[in-house]
């Protein structure tokens, strides 16, 4: 299968991808949002989307009895698989967000961590979500909450996502998504909000879920 230009973007970072992802977002940010995970329950078959390496996989995991780890990047799978291949009622798989070929209603819950603001269509990305949620399942949306950040923490992220990632990828800087933005998506697009939280004391994360109507 040809690769493109997103996916080859992505794989080059996959040798230390999770210290890089620690590193801009922060280890007491990242530590709030596995937190905020343990707290879930009764997730049943979950599809995360966007895994990467599966920094927050083992975590989704012991709250569901199933869960399809998904990215875009094949080398992320394989090093997912390598890393965390072993982990009980867990399958890697290469799958595109904005074109999920699942069956309908098919999962209980839909997670994406740091997915959302690098995808380029947040409205796509809910949309497919939906499409595979059974009525009643759950999605749960986590990634930088910037407009719930000072000026000054702003840039420091700013600086940090360059040093690690270097310039974004176009659909990176495609859309700006803010809390607000994705929570008037979910409510106009057959989702009622359950849970909207920030995390974090600088560097900020927003938690969100909600349940398809």
């Amino acid at each position: 299968m040809k690769t493109t230009n997103k996916e080859n973007y992505w794989s080059q970072f996959v040798a230390n991808y999770e210290e890089k992802q620690s590193f801009v977002s922060g280890k007491e940010v990242l530590a709030s949002v596995k937190e905020e995970i343990g707290r879930e329950r009764n997730l049943n078959k979950v599809l995360e989307l966007g895994c990467g390496t599966g920094l927050f996989t083992a975590g989704i995991k012991d709250r569901a009895t199933e869960v399809l780890a998904t990215d875009f990047s094949e080398e992320m799978i394989e090093a997912a698989i390598k890393t965390r291949g072993t982990l009980e009622n867990v399958r890697f798989k290469k799958a595109n967000a904005l074109d999920l070929t699942y069956k309908r209603e098919s999962f209980d819950t839909v997670f994406m961590a740091n997915l959302i603001h690098i995808i380029g269509d947040s409205k796509k990305v809910i949309e497919e979500s939906h499409k595979v949620l059974k009525p009643g399942g759950t999605i749960i949306i986590t990634s930088f909450a910037i407009n719930e950040m000072s000026f000054f923490n702003k840039i420091k992220i700013a600086f940090r996502y360059m040093k690690a990632f270097g310039k974004p990828s176009e659909e990176a800087t495609r859309e700006k998504t803010t809390r607000q933005q994705i929570e008037n998506l979910l409510n106009s697009l057959g989702f009622s909000i359950n849970k909207n939280l920030v995390l974090g004391r600088k560097e900020k994360s927003f938690y969100i879920t909600a349940e398809k109507k």
